[in-house]
C-alpha cells in the first residue's frame, strides 16, 4: 500500500506537468473568484518562481488548510452539478497538487473579513499560518518547483521556452475573458498587458496586431443548440499551419482536432491545398451535452453527439463566409483619406477630381478627414430557419438630416450577444463617458457608405416616416475604417427586436456585403492575355480569367449533379468497346445502373469488353467513353460505401467529371473579346462564390486609388 505522500505525488503528476500548468490552475483559480486585474510573475521560465495575485474575492482565513486538502472544492457538491458547472475548476485538486511538488507561500484576504491571512504550504505539509495586513484578494506564490522530483525537474524546457509556453496559454485565457486584465512578468519585464475593456477585438490587436485584426471576419450563427461568435480570417490570413485556429466552449479553452478538421473543411474551395485558416470561435452548448472530466488539464472536452456539432459549426463558418466579402485587398496602407473623401463627394454629389491638388493640400485634407468623429456601431440578429445563416451584414448611410431615423433608432431595443455594446437609445449619455476609451458612441452624418448591391443611394426607398427600411449596419470607425467590428450584424431600423419577430428566409434582402456588380464597371482591357482589368469607383479590379471560368464551370456541373436526376446523355449510332480488366468485371455488372445515371449506357459483351452505348453531355459537348474507363481503373465507384445508385454520385467519379470538363475553361494567354469578357463577369456574377476558383486560388484583387497616389507620392 503506497503512503500518502506518494499518492499525493502522484496525483501532481497528472495534474501539474510544467509551470504552465501552475499558472493555469492558479489562474483559473483567479477567475472563479471573480477577479478583475490577474498578474503573472515567473522567474526562470517558472522554474524557480511563479507568483499569480488577482483582486477576487479571496480566501477565508479558517477554509484556507481545507482548502489545500485533495478533492477539496466549494465549486460543486453533488455528480449532478457537472451538468450545469460554470467554473472553469471544479475537482479540488489544482492547490494540492502545487503544494505536493513545490513550496507554496499563500497570502489573501476574503472579502468579509477585515484582515488577511499568510500560509506556508512545503510539500503538501502546512508550515505556519498567521495573520497579517493585506488588502482584497489573494496572491500564491510557488517557488521550487519539482524540488522533491528531481525526475520531472529534469525533463523541463529551457527558461525561454517555458516562458513562451505560458504567455500562450495567457493569451488564450485573455481572449476568453477580455473584460480582465492580464499582466505576466518574466524574470523583470512585462511580456503581456491585456486592456481589460471587455472587448475582444482590443484583445486581438494586442496580441495579432492591426493588420491581422483588418483582415478578421465577424462571426455570429446560431443553430440550436449550437451558438458560435468570434472571428474567423479572410483569405489573406491563410498559413501553412493550425497555431492560430483557437477554440472556446462556454468560455473554456479547448483542444478539438475534429472542429479544426471542419474548420479546415468549411474553407474548402476557398483555400489551396495544406493552408489552414485563422479562427478565434466561441461555442455555446448546454452543459448537459459536455463532459469536462476526462482529461486531467481540462484542455479535451468530450461532446455528446459530436458529428453533429462539427456538421453545424461548418456550417456556420461556410455560412459566413458566403455572405462575406472575400475580395484580395492589394497595399495594406489605411485608407482614411479615400473613404472619408469619397464619401463626402457621394453625399454633396460632387466629382472627386485631385487632379489640381498639390502634396500640402491633399495632406491637410487627408488630416482633416482623420479628425472626423466615427460612426457608432450597432447589432442586428436576424432570426432565421436553424439550417442557414442567422446574420446578414449590409452598410447604409444615416443623413444628419432625417431626425426621424434617430428617434427610429433609439426606440428600438438594441442588444450586443458578444460584447455588450450599449443600446442606441443610451448614445447621448454615453457619449461622453466613452471619450477616454476612444470609442465615441455619438451617431454623425456624412461619413458612413452606402453599400448595397446593384442599389445607388438615390434608390434606396425610405417609408412614410423616413425610416431607411433596408437591412442596415452602421459602422464603429476608429483611425483604420476597414477594421472588423464587433457587432456582425444589427436589427432592421423599422422593426422589433427579432426574437419576438422571427424573419423568414425568404423575406431578407441576400447581399453580400460590399460586393460591387462587375458587370457596371468599366472594361480596361487584358494584361498579358490571362488577366482582365475592370475600372470601377476610385478602385481597379484584376481578374483572371482561367480561374474564373474554371469557377463558373464547376457550379454548373456541381447544379447538374445536385438535381440527381440523371447527366443528359448522347446515343452513339456505334456502340464503342472498351477493354476492361477479367478483374472488374463482378464490379462492373454492380455498377451497371450507376454508369447509366451517368450517362454511360454500357453492356457487357464477353469476359473483357465493355460496349458504350450512350456518353454524358457535359457544358454541351459529348463526353469520351475513355473518361469511363479511367473511372473504373482508378476504383472511382467501389470506393464509395452505401451508395444509393439512383440518387447519389459517387464523389469521387464526381470530381473526376468536373476536372476532365473543366479543361474545356479559358486558358492563360488566350485572347478575349469585349463580349467574351462582359460575358464571363456576367457568369462569375451570377456565383456564391466569385472570390476563388475550385482549387483556392483567387479571382479577383481589388487595388484601390489611394494606394496608387501612395505610390505616385500624391499623399504622403
Amino acid at each position: 500500500m503506497l503512503n500518502n505522500e506518494t499518492i499525493n505525488k502522484i496525483a501532481a503528476g497528472e495534474v501539474i506537468i510544467r509551470p504552465v500548468s501552475v499558472v493555469k490552475e492558479l489562474v483559473e483559480n483567479a477567475i472563479d473568484a471573480g477577479a478583475d486585474q490577474i498578474t503573472v510573475i515567473v522567474e526562470a521560465g517558472g522554474k524557480n518562481r511563479i507568483t499569480v495575485r488577482d483582486n477576487g474575492c479571496g480566501i477565508a482565513y479558517n477554509e484556507i488548510p481545507l482548502a489545500f486538502k485533495r478533492h477539496a472544492t466549494s465549486k460543486l457538491s453533488t455528480i449532478e452539478d457537472l451538468e450545469s458547472i460554470e467554473s472553469l475548476g471544479f475537482r479540488g485538486e489544482a492547490l494540492s497538487s502545487v503544494s505536493a511538488v513545490a513550496k507554496v507561500q499563500i497570502t489573501t484576504r476574503f472579502e468579509h473579513e477585515e484582515v488577511g491571512s499568510l500560509t506556508l504550504f512545503e510539500g503538501g505539509k502546512l508550515l505556519n499560518q498567521r495573520v497579517c495586513a493585506y488588502n482584497r484578494g489573494t496572491e500564491i506564490t510557488v517557488s521550487d518547483l519539482f524540488y522533491n522530483t528531481p525526475a520531472r525537474r529534469k525533463h523541463m524546457e529551457k527558461d525561454k521556452k517555458e516562458e513562451i509556453i505560458v504567455r500562450d496559454l495567457l493569451e488564450k485565457i485573455a481572449i476568453s475573458h477580455p473584460g480582465i486584465r492580464f499582466e505576466l512578468s518574466s524574470n523583470g519585464r512585462i511580456v503581456l498587458d491585456t486592456p481589460g475593456t471587455g472587448k475582444v477585438m482590443d484583445v486581438i490587436k494586442g496580441l495579432y496586431g492591426l493588420e491581422m485584426a483588418d483582415n478578421l471576419i465577424a462571426l455570429d450563427y446560431e443553430n440550436k443548440p449550437m451558438k458560435l461568435a468570434g472571428f474567423v480570417g479572410n483569405l489573406k490570413t491563410l498559413r501553412n499551419h493550425r497555431d492560430d485556429q483557437v477554440f472556446f466552449i462556454n468560455g473554456r479553452y479547448i483542444k478539438n482536432n475534429r472542429l479544426a478538421q471542419a474548420l479546415d473543411e468549411a474553407y474548402e474551395g476557398y483555400s489551396m491545398k495544406h493552408q489552414h485558416p485563422l479562427g478565434i470561435i466561441f461555442m455555446e452548448l448546454p452543459g448537459r451535452m459536455l463532459d469536462v472530466n476526462i482529461h486531467p488539464a481540462k484542455t479535451e472536452i468530450k461532446i455528446l453527439n459530436e458529428s453533429l456539432v462539427c456538421l453545424l459549426f461548418k456550417q456556420g463558418i461556410r455560412e459566413t463566409l458566403r455572405n462575406t466579402n472575400l475580395i484580395v485587398e492589394l497595399g495594406t496602407a489605411d485608407n482614411d483619406y479615400a473613404k472619408n473623401h469619397e464619401n463626402k463627394n457621394r453625399f454633396n454629389n460632387k466629382p472627386a477630381d485631385n487632379s489640381d491638388l498639390d502634396e500640402p493640400e491633399l495632406n491637410n485634407q487627408y488630416s482633416e478627414a482623420k479628425a472626423k468623429v466615427p460612426v457608432a456601431s450597432t447589432q442586428q440578429a436576424l432570426v432565421e430557419d436553424q439550417t442557414t445563416i442567422e446574420t446578414m451584414i449590409q452598410q447604409v448611410a444615416l443623413p444628419e438630416s432625417d431626425p426621424n431615423l434617430l428617434e427610429s433608432m433609439k426606440a428600438n431595443q438594441m442588444t450586443d450577444r458578444f460584447d455588450h455594446e450599449p443600446s442606441i437609445g443610451k448614445t447621448k449619455e454615453l457619449s461622453q463617458k466613452r471619450n477616454d476609451d476612444h470609442r465615441p458612441v455619438t451617431v454623425v452624418s456624412g461619413q458612413s457608405e452606402v453599400k448595397l448591391k446593384e442599389a445607388p443611394i438615390s434608390e434606396i426607398s425610405k417609408d412614410k416616416q423616413g425610416v431607411l427600411s433596408a437591412k442596415a449596419e452602421v459602422i464603429l470607425s476608429s483611425n483604420l475604417p476597414n477594421r472588423v467590428t464587433e457587432a456582425p450584424g444589427i436589427y432592421e431600423l423599422n422593426q422589433e427586436n427579432p426574437e419576438k419577430n422571427t424573419l423568414r428566409t425568404s423575406a431578407l434582402s441576400v447581399v453580400k456585403k460590399d460586393v460591387k456588380d462587375l458587370n457596371n464597371m468599366k472594361i480596361v482591357g487584358q494584361l498579358f492575355n490571362v488577366y482582365i482589368l475592370l475600372e470601377g469607383d476610385k478602385e481597379i479590379y484584376l481578374l483572371d480569367q482561367h480561374a474564373a471560368h474554371e469557377a463558373f464551370l464547376t457550379q454548373e456541373l456541381m447544379e447538374i449533379f445536385d438535381h440527381k436526376e440523371g447527366l443528359p446523355s448522347q446515343g452513339l449510332m456505334t456502340p464503342i468497346p472498351l477493354k476492361i480488366r477479367p478483374k472488374d468485371l463482378t464490379g462492373i455488372e454492380i455498377r451497371l445502373a450507376e454508369y447509366k445515371h451517368l450517362g454511360y449506357d454500357c453492356d457487357i459483351f464477353g469476359e473483357e469488353t465493355l460496349l458504350v452505348r450512350s456518353v454524358p453531355v457535359l457544358l454541351g459537348e459529348p463526353q469520351s467513353p475513355d473518361l469511363l474507363k479511367a473511372m473504373i481503373e482508378e476504383n472511382l465507384f467501389e470506393s464509395d460505401e452505401n451508395i444509393d445508385n439512383k440518387t447519389v454520385f459517387s464523389e469521387k467519379a464526381k470530381n473526376k467529371i468536373i476536372t476532365m470538363a473543366c479543361k474545356a475553361a479559358i486558358k492563360g494567354g488566350q485572347s478575349l473579346t469585349q463580349a467574351e469578357i462582359r460575358k464571363l463577369l456576367e457568369n462569375l456574377m451570377k456565383l456564391s462564390n466569385p472570390y476563388t476558383c475550385p482549387h483556392g486560388r483567387p479571382i479577383i484583387m481589388r487595388l484601390k486609388e489611394y494606394e496608387l497616389m501612395k505610390l505616385f507620392k500624391r499623399v504622403i
